[in-house]
């Protein structure tokens, strides 16, 4: 009797020892792989885990038998039980390769999937280490409208937004689908996409318009200089193409610029490339581990307006962005590489591919209506403090260098509002609008244009032009 007592005994203290074990276990595989920051709920979570997982597993130990011993014992063992069901379920997702992501009510593909194209970040690879929009590719409805259903806005500014059909061609881009030669090339980010306006208000339309030669639209957000001399190299080819514009946005163009450098940088070294697929989860932990995080930090719904315009008589709820352009004597060392990389790789394509190349430069709405806005409370005080500095002046300076004319497009959307006319959409998204989009398609139409440009002379009302 007092052997099987002393096994039983032994059993209890081993369990408790084991559950303890694995509650520490849990904690520091937290602080190893995840690396919170000391104070963040998820480190001071993971130290608890520690320190409980030590103290259950030394009282299992030490407690002589008795009703807390037992007690400790029983959910111990139902611990093992369950750390051991929970693993059966990792080892057996993992190995037949399944899903878990698809029994949440709405899996990360779906949500992804919800958003029109224009908003999502590009994810078909190209070589090296760039990507493109899928293609061919059709999206119908209400762009600004969803996206700000989507982001749980409560400023209803797009109720009355015209549902619209936005058709992107076989490689990911905005043109029509029998477009097989062309005079010129557009090339640039979201500013060129303009995903949420039909075909005859995009901004290479207008500028096709003005001037009667054939564009094709090589635009896709979240892309930077580097990636925009890679579309030109492999999809801006075509007989009759004399000339490349470059359409550069100065709010996060440089920013997307550097980390394609570093991307490149990676590929080039050590032939290591991201990917940006969305594959399956079948890690049963960490789906459990998503879906709690999701449960928590569930968003809520919320006003994006921070801002108001003066528009001749009324003041006009705006959005204006909080994400400020770089100021060049700020600007880091691997900043300005990357900003003379994209520029330089922009130049030496155009040149091997016999095309005359400019650089259409293109402003935040900050520096658009700096001085006209009456700021909220809420914004960030270096956005209701910044003032315009000279970034362009440094893009000219180097286009310059390049042999890359320079064409700024900031005077005619200041002049637009000016005359009390917005031209960006209004709330959440910080684009221009269909005004806006012609009055940079104006610029590119002047820079396509122009057959003599002299340095810091306006070739038209609509585009201030230099030339190397």
């Amino acid at each position: 009797m007092g052997t099987t007592l002393a096994k039983l005994h032994l059993h209890q203290r081993l369990s408790g020892s084991a559950a303890g074990l694995i509650i520490a276990a849990m904690g520091a595989v937290v602080l190893w792989r995840l690396a919170p920051p000391p104070g963040t709920l998820s480190h001071q979570l993971a130290l608890v885990l520690c320190g409980s997982g030590a103290m259950w597993g030394l009282s299992a130990l030490l407690l002589p038998s008795g009703r807390l011993a037992r007690a400790i014992y029983w959910v111990s063992v139902n611990m093992l039980i369950l750390a051991g069901m929970v693993g059966i379920i990792e080892v057996g997702g993992r190995i037949a390769k399944i899903d878990f992501a698809k029994f949440r009510s709405q899996r990360a593909e779906e949500k992804r999937n919800d958003y029109p194209l224009w908003t999502r970040e590009p994810d078909v690879p190209l070589p090296e280490a760039f990507f493109r929009h899928p293609g061919p590719f059709s999206w119908t409805g209400q762009p600004l409208r969803t996206l700000e259903v989507l982001r749980l806005g409560t400023d209803d500014a797009y109720l009355k937004e015209q549902p619209i059909s936005i058709d992107y061609d076989a490689d990911g881009f905005r043109n029509p689908t029998d477009l097989t030669d062309w005079d010129a090339v557009v090339v640039g980010d979201s500013y060129t996409e303009l995903g949420y306006l039909p075909d005859a208000q995009l901004s290479s339309f207008v500028a096709a318009q003005r001037t009667g030669l054939r564009l094709k639209n090589l635009g896709v957000c979240d892309t930077g200089l580097l990636t925009h001399s890679r579309y030109l190299e492999h999809f801006g080819y075509a007989p009759s193409a004399k000339q490349v514009v470059f359409v550069m946005f100065e709010g996060n163009d440089i920013q997307d610029t550097e980390q394609e450098h570093a991307a490149l940088t990676r590929f080039q070294l050590y032939a290591e490339r991201d990917y940006r697929e969305l594959g399956a989860q079948t890690s049963f932990i960490k789906a459990m581990a998503s879906a709690v995080k999701d449960t928590r930090n569930k968003p809520k719904r919320q006003s994006y307006q921070n801002a108001w315009f003066r528009a001749k008589d009324e003041l006009l709820p705006i959005t204006i962005s909080t994400e400020l352009p770089i100021n060049p004597k700020d600007m880091t060392g691997p900043q300005l590489m990357a900003l003379k990389t994209g520029i330089n790789a922009c130049a030496r394509r155009a040149k091997e591919m016999n095309l005359r190349a400019s650089l259409v430069y293109v402003p935040v709405n900050n520096r658009v209506y700096h001085g006209m806005l009456r700021f909220a409370d809420s914004l960030p005080e270096e956005v209701r403090q910044w003032t315009p500095h000279d970034l362009h002046r440094l893009v000219s300076d180097l286009c310059a260098a390049e042999g890359i004319a320079f064409a700024d497009a900031t005077p005619a959307l200041r002049a637009a509002a000016e005359q009390g006319r917005y031209v960006h959409n209004r709330i959440l998204d910080c684009h221009v609008n269909a005004e806006g989009a012609r009055l940079i398609g104006e610029v590119i139409a002047d820079v396509l244009s122009s057959t003599v440009m002299r340095a810091d002379v306006a070739t038209s009302p609509a585009a201030q032009v230099a030339s190397p």
